[in-house]
């Protein structure tokens, strides 16, 4: 994706997750990949009423017609006022695309493939592979530090040393001033309105290198440094943000992320087979810093 690509691409995310229900947390789009972290409640959906049914129908098509339903926001409008059987024939096919991150993340691609196909004349689908997702345990520090994860992207990719530099990432839209994408780091450090300290303290989080005078700290972890494979590696200790320089599968391919009670409890429930017998969670960060962890989840379910 170029620039133009990318900005469309937000467009889209953005009008997809009003219609769904979904709040973006956070979001990076990259050249051949892209992250979009969301919180949603299913259950919303089911408590949703018409006036909320047709704002959301109108978040996504404006003023113009849903070509499955043939149908704009005041044709729905007024049919749903009748309340008959094709209004809860509406109802149920509109409902059945909200509240689903497997459907959100289908109409996100189709939608871009198809403006990218008209743009560029090309024809086919544009991304290779199916999506992959992350259940992250919300309100805790797993939910912080994949957010943080993904707006490093470009800073681990060499594009930028500052995240907040780059304009097509979570952090990136909040440092220059978007109110959506503020509401949503806010949203990751626990607050309902953005504010200079959550802005620095999710920067923090981001951070690459020391700072000039800055001395490392007890619970500060260390990395290897170096440029090639096999070449003399030099330790060096620098806060908590840089150890997600380093690739995590844990937050790109499919596992379940958060403290080792909830994981445990969330695989029972759901009658996954994540853990075999004597195995352990296994850390993301060193012990007493944080108390999250990654836990493959393979094995389908029963």
């Amino acid at each position: 994706m170029d620039e133009e690509a990318m900005e469309a691409m937000r467009h889209i995310m953005r009008s997809q997750a009003a219609f769904a229900g979904m709040e973006v947390l956070t979001y990076c789009f990259m050249a051949n990949h892209f992250h979009i972290f969301v919180r949603l409640d299913p259950k919303e959906t089911e408590r949703l009423d018409d006036a909320g049914l047709v704002g959301r129908f109108r978040a996504l098509y404006g003023g113009t017609r849903c070509a499955s339903l043939g149908l704009d926001a005041d044709d729905l409008e007024a049919i749903l006022a009748k309340n008959g059987d094709p209004a809860e024939g509406i109802r149920r096919r509109l409902k059945a695309r909200m509240g689903d991150v497997s459907v959100f993340m289908r109409e996100v691609k189709t939608r871009f493939t198809l403006w990218y196909n008209r743009k560029r004349g090309t024809v086919g689908t544009f991304w290779a592979e199916r999506f992959r997702s992350v259940i992250v345990e919300a309100d805790t520090k797993a939910q912080r530090m994949v957010a943080a994860y993904i707006d490093l992207n470009p800073v681990r990719a060499g594009l930028v040393e500052d995240a907040g530099a780059y304009g097509f990432s979570g952090f990136g839209e909040a440092c220059a001033g978007g109110s959506a994408a503020r509401r949503g780091i806010a949203r990751i450090e626990g607050k309902l309105t953005w504010a200079t300290k959550w802005h620095e303290r999710y920067r923090a989080r981001l951070c690459s290198r020391m700072g000039p005078g800055m001395r490392p700290r007890r619970g500060d972890v260390r990395i290897a440094s170096g440029e090639a494979e096999g070449e003399d590696r030099r330790e060096a200790a620098v806060p908590e943000g840089s150890r997600l320089l380093s690739k995590i599968r844990a937050f790109s391919e499919g596992w379940v992320v958060g403290s080792v009670a909830w994981v445990e409890s969330f695989c029972s429930a759901n009658g996954w087979l994540g853990f075999r017998k004597g195995r352990k969670a296994k850390p993301v960060v060193e012990e007493g810093d944080s108390a999250y962890t990654e836990i493959a989840t393979a094995a389908k379910q029963r």
